[in-house]
């Protein structure tokens, strides 16, 4: 159970994570959408490129035309990761949880 509490709780920092430091950039001037690494947390997904913050200001990860090949999963997933990410983190809790009680009982 230890393992699985430990993979839930690393899966639900991944998905937070991305949540705050990743995004899909589309540029003005192409049809192109980019998968970004932001260089500060924020709240946004996606947006087309902001023309007060140019594109130099991130890191791209990934481009594609027209949009990106996995974006039927990853735009779902980053609108849900603010209930995932807590409720894989409260899971991994509750079975470490239920792990040391059963321990403890074990040894009565």
């Amino acid at each position: 159970m230890h393992r699985l509490a430990l993979a839930l709780l690393v899966l639900s920092l991944l998905i937070g994570g991305a949540r705050l430091f990743t995004g899909v950039v589309y540029p003005l001037d192409e049809p192109t959408a980019l998968l970004v690494l932001k260089r500060a947390p924020a709240l946004w997904i996606e947006r087309p490129e902001a023309r007060d913050r140019p594109l130099p200001d991130q890191i791209v990860l990934d481009r594609d035309e027209p949009t990106l090949a996995y974006a039927w999963l990853y735009l779902p997933l980053m609108r849900a990761a603010p209930a995932l990410a807590p409720a894989l983190a409260g899971a991994a809790v509750l079975l470490l949880a239920i792990s040391a009680r059963r321990r403890a009982q074990a040894r009565r």
